[in-house]
């Protein structure tokens, strides 16, 4: 008997061990994936989708209210697609086209000296954690070595575009001012007469007032539609968390709380409601940000030095094997949060030397279908493949 209870004691006693070598290092990660039961089901029916292209064409051609195309053909505008076009969807990264405008002029006009020196501790003020922490982790890793810890402005708006930083995003907001990036904003809207796109906003701001959204919005609601079209009411929100956001970051006691929280629970919302949340965030069109990227990037009427300093930071992909393959050319921005899958791209054909600007928007995704397609980073494949595979146009063609 003696035996038996010391054989029980000792095995309960490893798998305690066992137990705890496993979960302790990981409690984080077990503790969000039992929060998130429900969202890692949520869409698990359209999971199938993820497995082809042409899979994925037949949900963007059944889900209407998920996805927004523009494929412009600069060469053979009649072979150009819209679908959803004029649909408002969340800018997210994307926004950072509007910030390399400004970014750019700013260069041009010698406000902004592309050279000068930036230290790590310069992003330290606009880095929360937990959020998108992989992308401005490689984004530093490119930038800090043991022999360069420091680099400069130009470089780091280039690992910007290349790793959707958002701490790098934040930075150069900063850098740039708030009155400054309003003037490039209503300089494109009154050219361009755009109706919807509204002026990035740091996103440190944005999700420390998603963490909290009672204190902006008391009628706290994403799933109205309100939020997409009263533009009031996304005004107000917009205002009083960039406020919120200076107070915080200007009070290092308040400042430190902030970083304390989210690092014991990050937003403080399940997956769903992240995902929900981002109806709050600066929003756009396929279409409007379709017209931005061709005017950014080939209307004669912008200076040229403007439009190279531009097109230089979106070319990141070029020194790729897989992209040198299919393109003369090829200039991106992606981006990837939850429920939100996008990005812009302006690429040049190797086969047929036909040039597209496009714009593709996924958007309020099922979480269970998002975790699956940002997986294997899709919607950039899907992007570039109907640049050159006449076979995958032809298909979302007849899809939309």
């Amino acid at each position: 008997m003696k035996r038996a209870l010391l054989f029980f004691f000792s095995f309960v006693a490893v798998a305690i061990i066992i137990y705890a070598m496993a979960i302790i290092p990981n409690y984080t990660a077990f503790k969000t994936l039992f929060q998130n039961a429900e969202g890692m089901a949520e869409g698990s029916e359209y999971v199938a989708n993820t497995y082809s292209l042409a899979d994925l064409t037949r949900f963007i051609g059944s889900k209407p209210e998920h996805v927004s195309l523009v494929s412009i053909s600069i060469d053979r505008p009649d072979s150009s697609l819209y679908y959803e076009e004029k649909r408002p969807r969340t800018m997210g990264s994307l926004g950072n086209l509007i910030l390399l405008y400004a970014y750019a002029q700013a260069v041009e006009s010698s406000q902004l000296d592309p050279n000068k020196e930036v230290r790590l501790k310069d992003l330290s003020r606009f880095r929360l954690p937990l959020i998108s922490q992989n992308a401005h982790d490689g984004a530093i890793q490119r930038l800090v070595t043991e022999e360069s810890p420091s680099f400069t402005l130009e470089d780091a708006v280039h690992a910007m575009v290349e790793f959707n930083d958002l701490v790098i995003a934040d930075f150069l907001w900063a850098k740039l001012g708030a009155s400054t990036l309003q003037f490039r904003m209503e300089e494109l809207k009154e050219f361009l007469n755009l109706k919807v796109t509204e002026l990035p906003l740091p996103n440190a701001a944005l999700y420390m007032a998603i963490a909290e959204p009672a204190s902006f919005l008391p009628e706290f609601s994403p799933k109205h539609d309100s939020l997409r079209i009263n533009s009031s009411l996304r005004a107000v929100f917009h205002t009083k968390a960039l406020e919120s956001f200076y107070q915080k970051t200007a009070d290092l006691e308040q400042f430190n709380a902030v970083i304390a929280s989210f690092e014991e629970n990050r937003i403080n919302q399940n997956f769903m409601q992240e995902r929900d949340a981002l109806t709050l965030f600066p929003q756009t069109t396929a279409s409007e940000l379709a017209q931005i990227m061709r005017y950014l990037l080939l209307d004669d009427q912008l200076n040229s030095n403007v439009q190279t300093r531009i097109l230089k930071a979106l070319g990141w992909p070029n020194g790729s094997s897989s992209v040198a393959r299919s393109f003369e050319s090829y200039f991106a921005q992606y981006e990837s949060r939850m429920g939100l899958l996008s990005g812009l791209d302006f690429g040049t054909s190797i086969y047929t030397g036909e040039r597209r600007i496009q714009v593709v928007l996924f958007d309020e995704l099922p979480v269970a279908f998002w975790h699956h397609m940002s997986a294997n980073h899709m919607q950039e494949d899907f992007q570039q493949r109907l640049i050159w595979d006449p076979a995958l146009y032809q298909t979302t063609k007849l899809a939309l």
